[in-house]
């Protein structure tokens, strides 16, 4: 099975406990109501994928019963099996002619460390005491859960040589010849290819609370409400910057510009300021942190 890694760019509907003491703001339902009765393009895309996800896993679970079969000595039920596979995978290509890859699983973890930036800051030095005095191991038990991120792990089927397997498969099965067709899936299923994303939750928090902040900046009629969640907001994404740059979600003075960002966004709202485009940048900014640490995951 091949491993590789990636970073993901990508801004999560997150419900996220982190960020419920924040002032909330009252919602227009009659909007709200509107948005839910149409479909949306990401509940449909959504809704393909899923599809696309039950063919592909259908044809590995049909690959363990050809597998099984065999073992059994049950040759006809392992090539109905593999017909079968062939089958799902041959819908998933006709439906994506262009996809190369067909997921079969998804697997998710959060780690979010508990703690301030300040004892972020403590623990990992600590951790470099100890390495300067050839205290690897002890370093290693500080740092691990030093996080704050979405680790996913997605398994795909190649579509380009699975298929090719299980076709050359069956032809071992028709010439009888039973352990080779065995090896054949078994390296079949071998080639499965899994990437790893990684998704820094401050950076996700942040582009979140960016989002919201961006329509109250633009607002010139700011009511007193609106301007206690707009600083209430602002504070926030601060917090997720202090901890980004504590768990080190880019290098050495990654954060500078975001910061001095920061207090120009603060200075043009401040006493109901407002005005076009604040967050631009900002959000900008933020994009191209987590890459330095997926990479260096691999």
């Amino acid at each position: 099975m091949t491993k590789l890694k990636t970073w993901k760019n990508t801004l999560l509907a997150l419900s996220m406990a982190s960020l419920t003491g924040l002032p909330a703001l009252a919602q227009d339902s009659t909007a709200d109501d509107t948005a839910a009765a149409a479909p949306s393009a990401e509940a449909q895309a959504q809704a393909q994928q899923k599809n696309v996800l039950q063919e592909a896993i259908a044809a590995l679970d049909e690959t363990a019963r050809a597998i099984k079969a065999l073992q059994d000595d049950k040759p006809d039920e392992a090539t109905a099996a593999l017909e079968r596979a062939l089958g799902k995978l041959e819908v998933t290509l006709a439906a994506h002619p262009d996809m190369t890859l067909a997921p079969v699983d998804v697997a998710t973890a959060i780690i979010d460390v508990p703690l301030s930036p300040s004892e972020i800051r403590a623990a990992r030095n600590q951790a470099l005491r100890l390495l300067k005095d050839h205290q690897m191991q002890l370093a290693r038990a500080v740092l691990t859960g030093l996080a704050s991120e979405i680790d996913i792990s997605t398994t795909y089927i190649p579509l380009g040589s699975y298929p090719l397997a299980l076709k050359s498969a069956a032809a071992l099965i028709k010439d009888d010849k039973t352990d080779d067709a065995i090896a054949v899936l078994a390296n079949a299923l071998n080639t499965l290819v899994v990437i790893d994303s990684v998704l820094p939750l401050p950076m996700l928090n942040a582009g979140v609370l960016i989002d919201e902040a961006r329509g109250l900046s633009e607002k010139a009629d700011r009511s007193d409400e609106e301007n206690a969640r707009l600083a209430a907001l602002l504070d926030a994404i601060d917090a997720q910057i202090a901890k980004g740059e504590a768990l080190e979600y880019g290098g050495a003075g990654a954060f500078d510009e975001i910061r001095a960002e920061m207090k120009k966004i603060r200075a043009a709202t401040d006493n109901g300021g407002a005005g076009e485009g604040l967050f631009d940048k900002l959000k900008e900014l933020f994009s191209g942190l987590g890459r330095d640490h997926a990479a260096a995951a691999e």
